[in-house]
């Protein structure tokens, strides 16, 4: 695109109201505004968003406009001082709602009702209108009214569970990216409402959960009980892969080293010059899922070989090798990797105040053209050209009669083409698939979804490749096809298919489409409006673009693992699925974005997404933080920038309590209860150790938030299939499948108060919808099905398990 054109604005004409505050709610609206959605903040007179007072401030000295986070958390929107409350406010209120399509609150519906702005009022003045409510706990079930953070939701929602060591207290992830994800999810299902309302015509209401947000990345708890009987432990020395991943200190930093298939152990082993490793008998059955003390020696051996070398240099001679390795930068570093130079990832916006700030950008490219961030807002700079805006609107009820009591799916009608393997492509059409759209899944015999290897039933009559909890999870409510993409047939079926659909996703990296000669220019060809997805792990057009990347390695490039772990000790993984999630949610956010710009234009394009860009997206105000005061706070175990204290405590039966207050009074009422008067940072955390060790870890919580304490139980998986509030929210889906029978999988983290997500069709087998597909859709000739079939083009049995 011309340095001249107009910026590209996916999202235009949509209003969004941005009550929340926090950072989920926020995040949502800033990735909407980002988007081209025309986002207004509204501020309390004088003080503005709590998060205005949030720090850390250059030289520490504290500035409504010079704080990094709310710089980050709110780009691209315009602020409106009004006090929401006040009765003189609500005729302004009621003007502001019924021109805007969107609501975004970090309160419940419960809490805005009482104000008059739950969903059914906001109806009777707009009946269009998509509230989203983004809360620790959701709007409904017995812990609706709980007060959550970043920490409580690690804990309640199984990634303190992982994260850590065994021989000390559970973690929090790094930064505040529970929150951060939670906000990602709201966008998706506030975009999901809206596609939804583009066909019915009708409002919404969209609830989501912070505990289910973490849930859903932290299915490792929950599909190991179900499927095994296991209870993981924190492993996060260790991570995910076939035979362990580690973070190794080299002579300059830290390097990741991934394994998450067993050929990529053997060739990790070869790499590092001890294939004896691979082979040894004594090291079988070693694995993340088996942390012994087999695990500390390779630990050690690997250590030993890399103690004189760069991680950079091992990282680029890793990869001509096919083996993920990660780097493990520090946020410095991050503004100096040769991607996001050469993409143009970080943008620099000039402040009136704070001066120039860089901070992460859109994290994809698209032949659509070029995205505009804008620079957050001052606080009510906006306030009279709003007020100037909504003068001629009456804010007057609506008629009842325009009201609807059930929409259709959102996506309904939409047809998707997954080529997309493992989890950052799956997860990203799964949300699509939930959400009614028919998702075809393209594997083949020669080359199977390598989740199909992860983590199944040893003891199952079901083929291994049928039988994995990872696999079945993530590819619910999807159909599967399979066809061989290097043969010629496969090829002309798979253009066939694309003929008759809106969207292809795939995570390969770009050398490979252009291999099956299935680049998006031939693709385009036969379907003009065609959104492509490309979601590869450094994206395309850089020096990097054809590395092999997965989650534990984007996981690593984000940030985040610099900034997850022990005060005093190494990064570690955080303990869930590494960044496939954010770059899969991601991708979402991008692909539905993408479909409101086709209605509106009838335009397709190719979006070309980096997932260690999209993961970076997720710890932007840390970035900002860099850039405005150059304070990196690397890793602080539980602890955050504040000065209350915060922390994860033992109790009985070795579980554990996190314990977060967010304000002098809460952390009083604490000091309180542990009957403390003068408490000292130097000594507290033992002090409120020793009270809470010999308690119920789930009964402590509940007495601590009656008493208005944030505090959440550190659960694991069994715990969490049996928690009564995820239960009556509907957080699980309980799916049959052959042999396997019923098992219970983590859903999507929102709901829909008129149409709910899909969700409950089984995980397909390998090329279970082959002849159906191709017979009906790809208009393939019966008879040319048996020719197909002999020469592997299609098939329901991989080769090597022949």
């Amino acid at each position: 695109m011309a340095n001249d054109a107009a910026p590209v604005k996916f999202l235009r004409g949509i209003n969004v109201l941005d009550i929340s505050e926090g950072v989920a709610g926020p995040f949502c609206a800033k990735l909407l505004a980002d988007m081209g959605a025309d986002v207004i903040k509204v501020e309390r007179p004088g003080s503005g968003d709590l998060m205005r007072h949030e720090g850390p401030f250059l030289n520490e000295l504290s500035d409504l406009e010079m704080s990094p986070s709310f710089f980050f958390f709110n780009t691209g929107k315009r602020s409106i001082e009004l006090d929401m409350y006040k009765e003189e406010s609500k005729s302004t209120l009621h003007k502001l709602i019924q021109k805007f399509d969107v609501i975004i609150s970090s309160d419940t519906d419960s809490t805005l009702s009482e104000h008059d702005l739950g969903f059914e009022f906001l109806r009777t003045i707009n009946p269009k209108v998509i509230l989203t409510t983004v809360t620790g706990f959701g709007s409904f079930g017995p812990r609706s009214h709980y007060q959550s953070s970043h920490l409580i939701s690690c804990a309640v929602g199984g990634w303190a569970q992982l994260c850590g060591t065994p021989d000390r207290e559970p973690l929090q992830a790094g930064a505040r990216v529970t929150e951060t994800l939670t906000g990602a999810y709201a966008a998706v299902a506030t975009l999901l409402a809206v596609q939804g309302r583009n066909n019915h015509g009708n409002g919404e209401h969209v609830d989501v959960s912070a505990q289910q947000s973490v849930l859903a990345g932290a299915q490792m708890p929950t599909l190991f009980y179900e499927y095994q009987g296991l209870l993981p432990e924190r492993y996060s020395s260790v991570g995910s892969g076939a035979g362990g991943a580690f973070m190794l200190p080299t002579n300059d930093g830290y390097i990741g080293l991934n394994a998450l298939t067993a050929p990529q152990w053997v060739m990790l082993c070869d790499f590092l010059g001890r294939r004896d490793i691979a082979e040894n008998p004594y090291y079988d059955g070693v694995s993340w899922r088996n942390p012994d003390h087999r695990i500390e020696e390779i630990r050690a051996i690997f250590q030993e070989a890399l103690k004189d070398r760069t991680a950079e240099e091992l990282f680029h001679e890793a990869a001509a090798w096919r083996v993920p390795f990660g780097l493990v930068p520090t946020l410095s570093d991050l503004f100096e990797l040769p991607p996001h130079k050469e993409r143009g990832f970080f943008t620099e916006l000039v402040h009136p105040t704070a001066g120039p700030v860089a901070i992460p950008g859109v994290p994809f490219k698209t032949t659509a053209g070029e995205f505009e961030i804008r620079r957050p807002p001052l606080l009510g700079e906006h306030t009279d050209e709003i007020l100037e805006e909504i003068a001629g609107t009456s804010g007057d009820v609506a008629a009842a009669a325009s009201l609807k009591d059930v929409n259709d799916l959102p996506l309904s009608g939409l047809r998707v083409v997954d080529l997309s393997m493992f989890f950052a492509g799956p997860v990203g059409a799964q949300i699509l698939a939930d959400a009614g759209a028919e998702v075809i899944k393209v594997e083949s015999v020669q080359r199977i979804d390598g989740w199909r290897g992860a983590g199944g039933e040893s003891d199952s009559e079901l083929p291994s490749w049928e039988s994995s909890p990872y696999f079945n999870w993530v590819n619910r409510s999807k159909k599967d096809i399979t066809l061989n993409l290097t043969d010629p047939r496969g090829q002309d079926i798979l253009k066939e298919l694309v003929r008759h659909a809106d969207v292809v996703i795939e995570n390969y990296t770009p050398r490979v489409m252009a291999n099956f000669g299935l680049t998006y220019d031939v693709l385009k060809s036969i379907k003009p409006d065609l959104i492509m997805l490309s979601l590869s792990g450094f994206g395309a057009g850089n020096s990097w673009s054809d590395y092999t990347a997965f989650g534990m390695s984007t996981e690593q490039f984000s940030g985040l693992s610099h900034l997850t772990g022990y005060a005093d000790d190494a990064p570690l993984f955080t303990g869930m699925t590494g960044g496939d999630l954010y770059s899969g949610l991601i991708g979402a956010w991008s692909l539905l974005s993408a479909l409101n710009h086709r209605n509106l234009t009838g335009e397709g394009q190719h979006i070309d997404l980096s997932q260690i860009e999209a993961c970076n997206l997720y710890l932007g105000d840390l970035m900002a933080t860099w850039s405005l005061s150059e304070i990196d706070p690397g890793r602080m175990g539980n602890s955050r920038f504040s000065e209350i204290p915060q922390g994860i405590y033992p109790c009985a039966n070795n579980r554990w309590i996190a314990i977060s207050c967010a304000t002098e009074n809460q952390w009083d009422i604490l000091m309180a209860e542990l009957g403390v008067v003068d408490w000292k940072v130097s000594t507290v955390h033992d002090q409120i150790a020793a009270w809470t060790a010999s308690k119920n870890h789930v009964e402590l919580m509940d007495y601590l938030q009656a008493l208005g304490i944030p505090a959440g139980a550190v659960m694991n998986g069994p715990e969490l299939l049996a928690d009564k509030h995820l239960m009556d929210t509907g957080a699980f889906i309980l799916q049959d499948r052959p042999i396997l029978g019923e098992k219970h999988y983590p859903g999507q983290p929102y709901h829909f108060k008129l149409a709910e997500t899909v969700g409950n069709m089984r995980a397909p087998f390998l090329g279970e919808h082959t002849e159906e597909i191709l017979l009906n859709l790809a208009g393939i000739a019966p008879e040319l099905l048996k020719e197909l079939y002999e020469d592997d083009v299609i098939g329901t049995i991989p080769i090597a398990a022949r």
